[in-house]
């Protein structure tokens, strides 16, 4: 098996780790670096100096009201009418103040947030497209659900990521500023609040390390239910005519299950670390009036100094114990972490290359044919070989069936040729991928109108005219009349039966005419009449082809017939007649 893909899951497994490590941090930095070293890069830099500036403003706030709100109530004692008014205004323009930074804080941090996943997302779906990433990942099972890792973790991600940058840098600036005041007013409550504030900070990460694993669990386990749910929507017909609904139901049981399960052990563990956070954060409000009590009431402080103790051993205790009273958000926030870097990672090794123990099929680049010399297809898990020693060639003009019973590897000898499958030995030369077509037994349907279904993936614009001309030819010419023109988009997979389905694959092949096609079982949902048709006019193309099918009358429209025998090597049969020519001879 491919070393370099991983076993089911086990990418995830990984990933659950329940400590900030250094693997943690490591791939926390991997996800970070690249935005902020992109192209958008100097706009980033202007939103995050802003987001700086406004948010030490808060700060800097904060530190001006605690003296003004110390002068208030020293006014209030000394019954001193005149300073307590003018004091009022002080807060006044200290409100007036704070709230254009309340307003436009946010609106900074919602604009520096979407440009970054805007930029995150593309990223990632390019990895996920880029060398068929994606179709390993699923083939192998290497990753569950990449489409939430990319439409919720991305987003959860960067918001995360701006948050709790801002959120640190602004607790260190206040534990600066308000320690300050602090070690002003009194050296052993700010002694205390040191030693507090680590032990808390120490105990929380132990109680709560747990919750690392179990909201990452959470995550997986809620995505699988959902796409059950999907699966259960888009085959209603079918559990309907296969009289599944309680089948399905079980199923669907059995999967929220699994969430509730891990959600029971999630809010468990959540009252432990509430247990303790409730209890350090309401202790914490009563140390400096013990520490200070005896001083106050033996006149060394005044009621203003006094309370501008309590405001700011309050205000840098909540700046000391971010980790205690975030701990439970860091842990989901880890988890969005991992799964993103898991799913990174396996976007880097899909498709890589073999481990030392098995060899891979090459595939080169030949312009004027298609080339399978000497080639052994083997499962992934090398347990059982397909096919051994297959060649053939087919060049410009040629016509190729490949026939032979169910599992004798001819759809995989297909995914060999367009290079998903490297499982086996032997080369394998083609043309460049723009110039094949491959039409799978149930073709793609992408979302968007009839007049992109057929232009896809390549034809460049072409007129209506043209259009109803190769509708007419796959015979769907009632296709724009009945769902409202060439640019009505529906859910076709959904609104088109299997062989319109196929006929629309055959309208694409017509419009597209690449070099070569090859058609996997591209006909079985038609009838005879309509496949004679279909293949009749694909060979007054310019388009050499390989078909691959059981039914008899696909023999006529083919000049060589391979015989794929699933035990055997396979023998060639030219002009509908078995030949003498070994299996490794090529055509």
């Amino acid at each position: 098996m491919n070393a370099n893909i991983l076993p089911q899951n086990a990418g995830d497994r990984a990933a659950t780790s329940d400590r900030f490590d250094r693997v943690f941090w490591k791939r926390l930095w991997r996800l970070v670096r690249p935005y902020w070293t992109s192209d958008r890069r100097v706009q980033a830099f202007v939103l995050i100096t802003v987001m700086t500036l406004l948010s030490l403003g808060t700060v800097g706030m904060q530190a001006v009201f605690s003296y003004v709100s110390r002068d208030v109530m020293n006014a209030l004692q000394a019954k001193d009418a005149a300073c307590f008014h003018h004091l009022l205004m002080l807060f006044v323009v200290w409100i007036l103040t704070f709230v254009p930074i309340a307003a436009f804080y946010p609106y900074f941090t919602g604009l520096l947030g979407i440009d970054w996943r805007d930029w995150m997302t593309e990223s990632f779906v390019q990895k996920m497209v880029r060398g068929n990433a994606l179709y390993h990942i699923m083939r192998d099972h290497m990753v569950d659900n990449p489409d939430q890792r990319i439409s919720e973790d991305v987003n959860s991600f960067t918001g995360g990521a701006l948050n709790y940058s801002m959120t640190v840098l602004q607790a260190i600036v206040t534990a600066i500023t308000f320690f300050g005041i602090l070690w002003a007013i009194s050296r052993w409550l700010a002694v205390c609040l040191i030693g507090y504030a680590l032990a808390g900070t120490w105990l929380a990460v132990v109680i709560g390390r747990h919750l690392v694993v179990i909201n990452f669990n959470q995550q997986r386990f809620e995505a699988d239910y959902r796409f059950a749910l999907v699966h259960a929507r888009d085959n209603a017909e079918a559990i309907a005519l296969y009289d599944g609904a309680s089948d399905e139901a079980q199923r669907l049981r059995s999967r929220f299950a699994k969430v509730v399960n891990n959600f029971k052990l999630l809010i468990l563990w959540q009252r432990r670390l509430t247990l303790f956070t409730a209890a350090y954060d309401n202790a914490a409000g009563l140390v400096p009036y013990f520490v200070l009590a005896a001083a106050y009431f033996s006149g060394r402080f005044g009621l203003g100094e006094f309370t501008q103790a309590a405001y700011a051993f309050s205000v840098l205790q909540g700046s000391l114990s971010l980790v205690v009273d975030q701990f439970q958000a860091l842990t989901d926030y880890a988890s969005v972490v991992n799964r993103l870097a898991s799913f990174e990672e396996s976007c880097e090794v899909a498709g890589g290359q073999p481990d030392d123990h098995h060899k891979q099929i090459e595939v080169g680049e030949d312009n004027a044919r298609i080339a399978v010399e000497d080639v052994t297809l083997a499962t992934p898990d090398w347990s059982r070989v397909l096919q051994q020693r297959v060649s053939f060639a087919v060049a410009s003009g040629d016509a190729l069936l490949l026939t032979g019973p169910t599992g004798a590897g001819k759809s995989s000898l297909m995914r060999a040729i367009a290079g998903l499958w490297r499982f086996g030995s032997g080369r394998i030369l083609r043309p460049p991928a723009n110039e094949i077509m491959f039409m799978p037994q149930k073709p793609y349907l992408i979302l968007g109108s009839i007049r992109q279904q057929i232009q896809y993936p390549r034809a460049a614009e072409v007129s209506d005219e043209e259009l109803m001309e190769v509708l007419r030819e796959a015979d769907l010419a009632h296709l724009p009349g009945q769902f409202g023109g060439l640019d009505a988009e529906l859910n076709w997979a959904d609104v088109l039966s299997g062989g319109e389905q196929q006929r629309l694959a055959f309208a694409r092949l017509l419009l597209n005419s690449p070099r070569f096609a090859i058609l996997d079982e591209a006909t079985s949902a038609l009838d005879a009449a309509s496949e004679e048709h279909l293949y009749s006019r694909l060979a007054r193309l310019p388009t050499a082809f390989i078909s691959i099918g059981h039914r008899p009358s696909l023999r006529q429209f083919h000049s060589r017939v391979i015989e794929l025998s699933a035990r055997s090597e396979p023998a060639i049969e030219t002009n509908g007649r078995v030949g003498d020519e070994p299996a490794s001879s090529s055509k």
